[in-house]
């Protein structure tokens, strides 16, 4: 059975995480927070003042709930079940942070809320991510 740290070096290291450049800042007691950097490639059509694609930004906030869903002793496996994303603004040349926040989880089932904001601190997005876990 791999460690936490293994499991979260393991995250990060998918193919999709790294062409995004997704990086777990923090992680444990069933809170995560993560980055994307901003680069250029994760525009939508518009040139350099052009928003993140909506894309881009969902699979951060799956990033995140799957760290902190990966935070807590009772997961071994898991895989997303559902994810509902409410993109509140647009982010435009900056970072994103998300913050993932366990809401409950049982044997099976975890449910977590994310926030995902710029780097002035305004929301962009919020999901709610239902995960399976084992």
């Amino acid at each position: 059975m791999a460690t936490r740290r293994e499991s979260f070096e393991s995250i990060q290291r998918a193919p999709v995480a790294a062409m995004l450049g997704l990086k777990i800042e923090s992680a444990s007691d069933g809170v995560a927070v993560a980055r994307m950097p901003f680069r250029p490639a994760l525009l939508n059509d518009g040139g350099a003042s052009a928003p993140v694609h909506g894309g881009a930004i969902a699979s951060l906030a799956d990033f995140a709930a799957c760290a902190a869903v990966w935070s807590i002793d009772a997961t071994q496996r898991s895989a997303t079940i559902s994810m509902t994303v409410n993109y509140t603004g647009m982010a435009i040349q900056s970072d994103l942070i998300a913050r993932a926040v366990l809401r409950r989880h049982g044997k099976r089932i975890a449910s977590l809320n994310v926030e995902i904001r710029d780097s002035k601190n305004a929301l962009i997005a919020d999901a709610l991510v239902t995960y399976k876990i084992a």
